[in-house]
């Protein structure tokens, strides 16, 4: 008897269009001889941290949903929601205690691959939480125990959320909510639970790269520019699958 024959369907993303970002600082001779503080020279040659910072900004609004980039089957999305084609996105659910982290976990339980209608196949390991929460997370997450009550009887139980979460605490994240127009209230109870290698990508032609001009250029002949720094990178955020990753607000 013959195994049946299968096929399989269209399905796809469509990832944003890469960028190329980049400076140059030019350092003249006139520069560096009346600098008191000595530090032009060494701010000159950071200029990739400038660089790192914006991309680590972009990465950040695309991951909490600031910038919204998913396109799938030719449909544009935003990557959280509340309702249909899938619900990530929990209101009301401030980091107290373990019973919030339950809360999301359970959305996660129910979320279903579009094609099969089965469970996706995820292991949630990392939290994302704000700088007021860094205590909070720490007491929900690393704790020895938990306690129980109902009907008037205590239980105490190890805490079953022990070991199983990598919290990460971001200010910067916050800083992100906070610009997109967020209230600082509501801003700072914004957290995310989730597998985000899989929800999230960065799409690379080149990573951050800092060189330096050569000695005895043109600049320098013409203009005593006696150094120059560039730095630049090519690449862009891209979401690539938001069922892996639940946001959280208060």
């Amino acid at each position: 008897m013959p195994y049946p024959t299968y096929g399989f369907g269209e399905d796809y993303i469509e990832t944003p269009s890469t960028t190329k970002r980049g400076f140059i600082v030019p350092v003249t001779r006139e520069a560096i001889f009346f600098d008191r503080t000595n530090l032009v020279l060494k701010r000159a040659a950071e200029v990739g941290e400038s660089l790192g910072l914006n991309k680590e900004k972009r990465l950040l609004d695309v991951a909490v949903g600031v910038t919204n980039t998913f396109k799938w089957r030719g449909t544009s999305y935003n990557t959280y929601q509340a309702a249909t084609p899938w619900i990530n996105s929990l209101s009301a659910n401030e980091l107290v205690d373990w019973t919030d982290v339950d809360a999301a976990e359970q959305l996660l339980a129910n979320m279903l691959d579009p094609d099969t209608s089965e469970p996706i196949l995820l292991r949630a390991s990392t939290v994302l939480v704000t700088p007021a929460y860094r205590h909070a997370a720490h007491r929900i997450f690393e704790g020895s125990e938990v306690r129980y009550t109902s009907g008037g009887t205590e239980t105490l139980a190890d805490n079953p959320l022990a070991g199983q979460y990598t919290v990460h605490v971001s200010r910067l994240m916050y800083r992100r909510v906070l610009a997109s127009g967020e209230a600082e209230a509501a801003a700072k109870k914004w957290w995310f639970l989730g597998d985000f290698k899989r929800a999230f990508a960065y799409m690379q032609n080149w990573p951050i790269t800092v060189t330096q001009a050569p000695p005895n250029s043109e600049a320098e002949f013409t203009h005593d520019v006696v150094l120059r720094f560039k730095a630049s990178e090519r690449g862009t955020p891209a979401v690539l699958n938001p069922r892996y990753v639940v946001k959280n607000t208060g």
